[in-house]
């Protein structure tokens, strides 16, 4: 079913600077959410996601932008005046048009619709959310699953 994505997959080896057939763990993992339905803001290694049914707004923070940074990426993906954390759908509600989130977001990230059939690549530390712009099935897989590797 996803021989086609196969040569993609290899590029995408081939560019992070892993060995071999490293890049790609032997799993997959399928995500099955409704609309409005995501994950805030997190980062991880490499990973790709492809959409098979729905749409999924992503919102991409480059990781040398934070890299060294933890108070600029606490500013950037959190309410610091509220202690409790805004679900995905929220965050793009109340968050992402205050203070410098969209100028850095716009100019250091990006903001973007993935729609069924399209496959996005998270590069490894990047930070990011997601939430499904209605019910949404996606195929998903992540260099390791444990914390980042080096």
């Amino acid at each position: 079913m996803f021989a086609e994505y196969g040569e993609a997959l290899k590029g995408f080896a081939a560019t992070s600077g892993a060995r071999g057939n490293t890049m790609w763990k032997d799993h997959l993992a399928l995500t099955i959410g409704r609309d409005l339905q995501g994950l805030t803001f997190h980062r991880h290694n490499a990973a790709w996601n492809l959409v098979v049914f729905g749409s999924k707004r992503w919102i991409l923070y480059d990781a040398d932008r934070i890299e060294g940074h933890k108070t600029r990426l606490k500013r950037m993906t959190r309410d610091v005046n509220n202690p409790i954390q805004l679900t995905s759908a929220n965050w793009i509600r109340k968050l992402y048009h205050m203070d410098e989130r969209m100028y850095e977001i716009r100019n250091y990230g990006h903001d973007c619709v993935q729609r069924a059939g399209e496959m996005l690549y998270v590069p490894r530390g990047w930070a990011h959310m997601v939430v499904n712009i209605g019910d949404t099935v996606a195929v998903v897989s992540e260099r390791g699953l444990d914390a980042m590797e080096p």
